[in-house]
């Protein structure tokens, strides 16, 4: 029996599913088989699971605990952009691609409410580092939009945009969609494109990718608080226990 052409896509869908839900399944069982306990949290995470091995190289605590200072260290360096008292006791680092919609949901549910509680009451300050997944094609592009609008101090409402506008760019030409948001805030579209297009910021997003793989940062959206990592687009709630555990 032929199948019928509309079809084929949902399918195909479906397999990678299928293939990443079986990856993260057999991870974790061997895992747990080595005698470890999954990570602080780790549910709703999109992007390839870690081996033991790989766990233990980066450097991370199998059990979810802090990361090593000087490790913790090299994710407060130089972020994409921050905000926030730089002097708050609990530092939130995420990691984020800008093509995920659990990525998307966390910017729509979560992150609002923890801006007005802990980070505009001078109690988190809060880190974005890129990490854009290769199942998700125009999010290095989009990574490097959002630094090149903070070349201008526009970094936060380029981020705002790419959430908000997810649906329209992921399937569309980017570049030229960029650069009309860009337009859009006011930015000098020229300037703007030679960034983009130049790959000023290409180097930024691939050293964040590097450091996402040494902290055992798998997925997106990942999380850091006070170097203790969650993962996942989790509920507000989730947010504020693990804040007020720190504070």
């Amino acid at each position: 029996m032929k199948v019928p052409e509309k079809i084929i896509p949902l399918l195909f869908v479906l397999l990678l599913v299928a293939a990443f839900l079986l990856g993260r399944f057999q991870a974790q069982a061997e895992f747990l088989k080595a005698g470890g306990r999954p990570l602080v949290n780790q549910a709703s995470t999109q992007g390839v699971g870690q081996t033991p091995q790989q766990t233990a190289q980066s450097g991370q605590s199998p059990s979810g605990g802090a990361l090593p200072d000087e490790t913790w260290k090299k994710l407060l360096a130089n972020p994409a952009a921050s905000k926030g008292d730089e002097n708050a006791p609990v530092t939130m680092v995420e990691f984020t691609d800008y093509q995920c919609p659990f990525c998307s949901r966390h910017f729509s549910d979560a992150q609002p409410q923890i801006e007005k509680e802990y980070v505009e009451t001078g109690k988190v300050r809060y880190l974005i580092r890129d990490l854009p997944l290769p199942i998700h094609p125009n999010a290095p592009a989009a990574a490097e939009a959002a630094r090149c609008a903070g070349d201008k101090g526009k970094y936060w409402e380029m981020h705002d945009v790419l959430f908000q506008k997810q649906g329209e760019w992921s399937s569309g030409n980017s570049t030229e969609l960029f650069t009309r948001y860009a337009g859009d805030l006011g930015l000098n579209s020229g300037e703007f494109s030679s960034c983009l297009t130049g790959g000023k910021h290409t180097d930024a997003v691939n050293a964040d990718l590097s450091l996402a793989q040494q902290v055992g940062a798998s997925g997106t959206p990942a999380f850091f608080i006070n170097g203790k990592i969650m993962i996942g687009a989790q509920p507000f709630s989730a947010f504020q226990q693990a804040i007020e555990a720190e504070l």
